[in-house]
């Protein structure tokens, strides 16, 4: 009598390489766009002249604020980042893009190492707890906001040059786009978010500085 013999396929062992590669091909583009920013943060926060007028371009600082309106404050402080998101979005209209959006990203990162740093040489410990307190929850949201579309926007910018270039990529552009589109739809929510908690810590904290 004849035994039987079953096989079983074998789960496939993947190598620490091929793990590698595909947390890179999931995460990179991510990864990349939030070292372009933390540099331009470092940088910013490191520049010696810092804008005389810097409290005019970002939320009220301590010693320098009006009493503004709760609407005021959800305009201002959307209405900045909202200009980084659109303007992504249109440069991931044009193959421009590639190399402009990396630029882009740096300057949100510079701009708020900037905000950051004129707070704590001019302001001392209270614009250092105003920073903490106050603006850093609604700017990392803002920020991981715009990291999130950035990296849908170069990949729309990166198929609308190849295909310019007669060269076929991983994703038609219609599917390109359409995805560009719902994410457009995430980042804005999440931009909302973020305006909301600078409005809230705003009129909860802010205001007793």
């Amino acid at each position: 009598m004849k035994s039987v013999v079953i096989a079983l396929p074998q789960p496939e062992q993947q190598t620490f390489a091929s793990r590698a590669a595909a947390f890179i091909r999931s995460y990179g583009l991510m990864i990349f766009f939030t070292a372009v920013m933390l540099t331009g943060l470092v940088l910013g926060v490191l520049h010696e002249e810092v804008p005389n007028k810097a409290d005019k371009l970002f939320l009220p600082l301590p010693a320098t604020y009006e009493e503004l309106a709760p609407l005021a404050v959800f305009a201002d402080s959307f209405s900045s980042s909202f200009i980084f998101s659109a303007s992504l979005c249109f440069l991931a209209l044009t193959p421009a893009g590639l190399p402009a959006i990396p630029a882009l990203v740096f300057f949100r990162g510079y701009e708020f190492g900037i905000l950051s740093g004129y707070l704590c040489s001019s302001y001392g410990f209270s614009g250092f707890a105003y920073f903490i307190s106050v603006i850093l929850a609604g700017g990392f949201l803002s920020s991981l906001a715009i990291l999130y579309l950035s990296q849908y926007c170069i990949g729309c910018s990166a198929s609308i040059l190849l295909a310019l270039a007669g060269h076929l990529s991983d994703k038609p552009m219609r599917e390109s786009f359409r995805e560009l589109m719902v994410n457009i739809a995430y980042s804005l929510i999440m931009l909302v978010f973020a305006s909301l908690t600078d409005t809230l810590l705003y009129c909860l904290i802010g205001r007793l500085f």
